[in-house]
């Protein structure tokens, strides 16, 4: 069997391999910001309700108009001060707390038939979480959420 020769990686070969690989990886795990992913996710989370709650107020004209409102720690959306069905879950209150995220200022939005949030000025929604931190605006006029 002279003519045969075994194809391989060399143990040198495959050790630089996985000393590249590890050193990579080192560097991937240190630019991965949990906090900044966090409020990100909070934020998005948050336009969403309030594009909701408009929804809702200009679908269901003649009815009581439907709110949100932003605590220091999350959001609620109601119809009138009344607790809703929340839309995806289907369980009682459409609302979301965060012991480690924070929203400032606290504010209520109450959108009429028109989905006009009835603001004199945009409200800017800051998202916190360490010192990582987003901002949602209310548009005044439109109530477009972003």
């Amino acid at each position: 069997m002279h003519g045969c020769r075994q194809a391989g990686f060399t143990l040198v070969e495959v050790v630089m391999v996985m000393i590249i690989i590890g050193a990579l990886s080192v560097i991937a795990v240190s630019k991965y910001n949990r906090d900044a992913f966090d409020v990100a996710a909070a934020a998005g989370e948050l336009v969403q309700a309030i594009r909701y709650a408009q929804d809702k107020s200009m679908t269901h004209s003649g009815a009581t108009n439907y709110q949100i409102e932003i605590s220091a720690s999350g959001y609620s959306v109601t119809q009138g001060g009344t607790a809703i069905v929340h839309p995806v879950t289907g369980a009682a209150g459409y609302s979301r707390t965060w012991s480690d995220i924070g929203f400032s200022p606290t504010a209520t939005i109450v959108f009429d038939a028109y989905g006009d949030p009835g603001l004199a000025t945009p409200l800017s929604i800051t998202v916190s979480k360490g010192a990582d931190s987003d901002t949602v605006t209310v548009e005044d006029v439109t109530g477009f959420a972003r």
